[in-house]
């Protein structure tokens, strides 16, 4: 992440190295509430505020290092991009949030392609995981 920084004329700070590595340690999707709570339990004397943590996640996504996924009027869920382009799905009810397989997507983009169609990239697929869709019958 360092180099990569550098190379493009960022400087690597102290912050931008600890909202990454919370992310890898999360090994999950974070809002930036939930990453900001991960940087305070490893570095209780200071202090990020939401703008800059988002800057933050910017810069890092615009370097291919982090992803975002976005659900209409949910908050945005970061991850880093360590397992490559792959899709999400994710439960209406229960929030549950899930990596689709690359090839799965790829097999969805070719299928919405022959309805002259594209998925916008960092969206997900919106339906009932198997407990909650029991849990309705």
């Amino acid at each position: 992440m360092r180099t990569l920084l550098h190379r493009h004329g960022h400087a690597a700070t102290t912050r931008r190295a600890a909202a990454y590595e919370a992310l890898l340690r999360a090994n999950d999707h974070l809002c930036v509430e939930h990453l900001l709570e991960a940087i305070a339990r490893d570095h209780p004397d200071w202090h990020m505020n939401k703008t800059t943590a988002y800057r933050t996640l910017s810069l890092l996504g615009d370097l291919g290092l982090v992803s975002a996924m976005e659900l209409p009027g949910e908050r945005a869920q970061y991850e880093v991009t360590l397992h490559g382009p792959h899709g999400h799905i994710v439960c209406r009810e229960c929030g549950r949030l899930r990596d689709l397989d690359p090839d799965v997507l790829a097999q969805l983009n070719d299928l919405v392609a022959d309805q002259d169609f594209r998925t916008d990239p960092g969206q997900a697929i919106v339906g009932l995981c198997d407990a909650c869709a029991a849990a309705a019958t």
